[in-house]
């Protein structure tokens, strides 16, 4: 996704969410998301399912991110940053098993991806979350 249109887009869903219409504004959200979703555009739609789910008020809506990432993985079940996001959210949830499960996954995708900043930022904080997992991989 273009950044005007990422951009339009959060501008969008803030201004219809800040006039008490939050429905429309998740709508124009998931529109969104699906498309990300189906361009495979992981970084993306990380970012729309964030703002997607601090739109709730109160904080981020948890249910949300873990469903969006979910479907996202139907698409793309190996992208290294949907994988971490779900394996945050299962931990945050009390799921140490399911996170670790998501960790490993995550752990194992980038090291089989070719993208030289994802190895070194995300592998970094993979295994600093969960180093038991560079030991099984």
């Amino acid at each position: 996704m273009e950044d005007e249109r990422l951009h339009n887009a959060l501008l969008g869903s803030l201004r219809l969410s800040g006039s008490g219409r939050h429905q429309e504004a998740l709508r124009l959200m998931d529109k969104l998301i699906t498309e990300t979703i189906e361009e495979g555009d992981g970084l993306t739609a990380l970012v729309l399912i964030r703002h997607a789910a601090l739109l709730n008020g109160g904080g981020v809506d948890r249910s949300l991110v873990k469903l969006y990432c979910q479907q996202f993985l139907t698409y793309n079940p190996e992208n290294p940053r949907v994988l971490y996001e779900s394996a945050d959210v299962a931990m945050e949830e009390g799921q140490i098993e399911i996170a670790k499960l998501y960790a490993k996954r995550c752990h194992q995708a980038i090291l089989k991806s070719d993208d030289a900043k994802l190895k070194k930022d995300l592998l970094n904080l993979v295994l600093e979350r969960w180093p038991e997992i560079a030991d099984r991989s």
